[in-house]
């Protein structure tokens, strides 16, 4: 019952960046069960479904210089089965959509297979790339892994 009220009053307070670009290029994860929301000083994380030994979780809203950078992870186990970005920056600039549209495969491919937030900067998306890692490690993190 706590959990249900934290998560409602995360959501209704949560107002999502003007100058991020939800990303549909790459694939959906689909998720089931409840969902908890614990606030972070400089972003929000939400915690995740859990689907048999599958586990979903979103991680932190990164603010970078050109926008807001989200990714959601799917674990199972100890292993990171599925990262998908949430938002990339893009909306408000076709640069930095363009940056985003070869940068977020290239980071889901890197964090696939470094199977941490241990992953390469990608060259021409500096702030895409930290903004990635960061959100990743916060989902990294409340998954346990």
């Amino acid at each position: 019952m706590i959990a249900t009220a934290a998560a409602t009053a995360g959501l209704l307070s949560f107002h999502p960046s003007r100058s991020a670009t939800p990303v549909a290029t790459e694939p959906k994860a689909t998720t089931t069960g409840t969902t908890a929301t614990t606030n972070r000083s400089k972003a929000t994380s939400s915690g995740g479904s859990t689907t048999g030994g599958k586990r979903t979780l979103t991680g932190a809203v990164e603010e970078t210089r050109y926008g807001a950078v989200q990714v959601q992870v799917t674990v199972s186990g100890r292993r990171i089965t599925d990262v998908r970005a949430v938002q990339l920056p893009g909306a408000d600039n076709p640069r930095s959509d363009q940056i985003s549209s070869y940068a977020g495969p290239e980071l889901r491919a890197e964090a696939l297979q470094a199977q941490s937030a241990s992953i390469d900067v990608i060259s021409g998306a500096t702030y895409t790339s930290e903004g990635y890692k960061a959100s990743l490690q916060t989902a990294l993190r409340e998954a346990g892994v």
